[in-house]
């Protein structure tokens, strides 16, 4: 139904189909598909006849779960320029740096994350918008942010009044009412930029087109289980990042294609999901092991009546545990709710779930069944097809697998082999073709289901004066699932000082979630004959000290 369509084209099936209906309810504002539409296509009209902007021109776009963010997707999407989704809180050194690989025109960047750098951000003021968490709040909302919450982010911004242009203002531009061509017939060129890491856990620009996407939420009724005409106004909990291909594409486009409610929540929290749960129908949800974790610690959660009212969910990110699962079921069972939590499993160069367990096709232990025209074949080191049961390398044929790598035709054609997308991960598939995953060959530690990538912040901590060498590893955590710990061989140090010295600089550069949680020193570092880092073997020593083997 939606291949071949654009992403813009595929939201304008629900607007035809649904005019009137539920589109995107945020914080207690609610829009129509035509009144959403309509805001799309001024903001198009703007950025084509007010700024410019050309088919292909690369936009970057790093904002929370706000209705901002999907009105740009969406409107640089229609124009045929391509969106470079961003994490909202990266640091200016990375943004920089991001930009110029991908020779962002301009960017759209929350003001929390600029006022936290202003001065930096100075110098790019002219290639940059700020956009703000308020702007479409009810009105007695919007000023109670405005007067209270945000006085500290406006009173740095305002230090450079003039210099930062504000989301808001681009709606004070009259649109010039001047029509705006819709490309059209391109659904296999590059239209996403998504940052992730590659196969291999090397951090990688991986570059999707609108078929991709399109191809994943065409299939949302064999995912829920029921005919497609039944999903329209459902309401979709939105609460995992736009700028992840998980987030973006099965909780808001998917919504969007299919005439659901896509339900906006900017900040996560067991807390603000049970208020909106109060205001809006909620029936899916999809979210990361973690997130359901802290819903069932949550009193208020528990207890609600409206979990009546819930469907399905689903978890992808990292492994869902059977506890955790019966945990969810069992509370959804106590309410009479039919709904129960699935697993799945994708990756950014898929987009997003290319395997789902669903209420059809189910099994314990298994991270699902594929999905409808997707092929799943396990390898050996030489890819040669193993048999049925036999573990290794999971690789995938099907229609969301990724254009290419940016700028990196070597890494795409070691990921990309006649078709077949190489994961980097292990599993087996049984005899009923469903799959079961074992562990990683690369090299990503999901930190509340956010890839960290341990090659990232090795390079970063090498770089400190006086470290000779560095290694990052996954341990447990309580609340995140996974965190990092890095063992450091350094030259000199007051210990203290030196752990401070790192931590700050990983905090200025790097996403939260990447920021160690322990550093140990030691005298050296584990080499394979190759004279590499053996951090298989440091993996290896930490597990069997916290007991984790076996």
């Amino acid at each position: 139904m939606l291949e071949n369509l654009s992403l813009y084209e595929a939201f304008q099936t629900s607007v035809k189909n649904t005019p009137f209906g539920k589109a995107v309810y945020y914080q207690g504002t609610q829009f129509s598909y035509r009144r959403f539409s309509h805001l799309v296509d001024r903001m198009a009209d703007i950025l084509v006849h007010q700024l410019g902007i050309k088919p292909k021109d690369v936009i970057l776009v790093a904002q929370p779960n706000i209705p901002d963010t999907l009105i740009l997707i969406y409107a640089i999407n229609k124009i045929g320029a391509i969106v470079n989704l961003v994490h909202p809180f990266t640091p200016y050194n990375q943004i920089r740096s991001i930009m110029e690989k991908t020779q962002t025109k301009i960017a759209f960047l929350f003001e929390q994350r600029v006022a936290k750098e202003v001065e930096q951000y100075r110098g790019i003021a002219d290639r940059i918008y700020v956009t703000r968490v308020e702007d479409y709040l009810p009105i007695a909302k919007k000023n109670f942010y405005h007067i209270f919450m945000n006085k500290d982010i406006r009173k740095k911004l305002g230090k450079f009044r003039g210099k930062f242009k504000g989301f808001s203002y681009l709606y004070q531009l009259k649109p010039t009412g001047k029509s705006v061509e819709t490309v059209t017939g391109k659904s296999k060129e590059i239209s996403v930029y998504l940052h992730s890491g590659s196969t291999t856990g090397e951090p990688k620009i991986i570059c999707l087109c609108d078929d991709n996407f399109n191809f994943i939420c065409d299939q949302t009724d064999v995912a829920a289980s029921l005919p497609r005409e039944q999903l329209k106004h459902f309401g979709m909990l939105s609460v995992l990042p736009s700028f992840h291909g998980f987030g973006f594409c099965m909780t808001m486009h998917n919504s969007l294609t299919n005439s659901m409610n896509c339900i906006l929540i900017p900040k996560y929290s067991p807390k603000e999901v049970v208020k909106t749960m109060k205001k809006t129908s909620v029936n899916l949800c999809v979210g990361v092991p973690t997130m359901f974790e802290s819903l069932l610690n949550y009193s208020p959660f528990v207890k609600s009546k409206k979990l009546k009212n819930w469907f399905v969910c689903f978890s992808g990110g990292d492994t869902l545990s059977t506890v955790l699962k019966e945990r969810f079921d069992n509370v959804m069972k106590s309410h009479g709710s039919p709904c129960r939590v699935f697993e799945g499993y994708g990756l950014t160069e898929s987009v997003a779930a290319i395997t789902i367990n669903t209420f059809e096709h189910n099994r314990e232990g298994s991270i699902g069944y594929p999905l409808h025209d997707v092929q799943i074949r396990i390898v050996d080191d030489n890819g040669k097809e193993l048999p049925r049961g036999e573990i290794g390398e999971i690789t995938i044929k099907s229609k969301a697998t990724m254009v290419s790598y940016l700028n990196d035709d070597e890494a795409t054609k070691k990921a990309v082999v006649d078709g077949w997308l190489y994961t980097g991960d292990l599993g087996y598939v049984d005899k009923d073709n469903y799959l079961f995953f074992k562990l990683r060959k690369k090299r990503v530690i999901k930190v509340s289901g956010v890839g960290v990538f341990p090659t990232e912040i090795e390079a970063l901590v090498n770089h400190i004066q006086g470290v000779k060498g560095c290694c990052a590893v996954r341990i447990p955590d309580d609340r995140l699932q996974s965190a990092v710990k890095i063992f450091v061989v350094a030259d000199y140090f007051d210990e203290q000082g030196m752990k401070d010295l790192i931590l700050d600089t990983c905090r200025k550069y790097l996403i939260r979630w990447a920021v160690p949680k322990e550093i140990e020193f030691i005298e050296k570092l584990p080499m394979t004959m190759l004279n590499k880092v053996n951090f298989s073997k440091l993996q290896k020593e930490e597990d069997e000290r916290r007991h984790l083997e076996g």
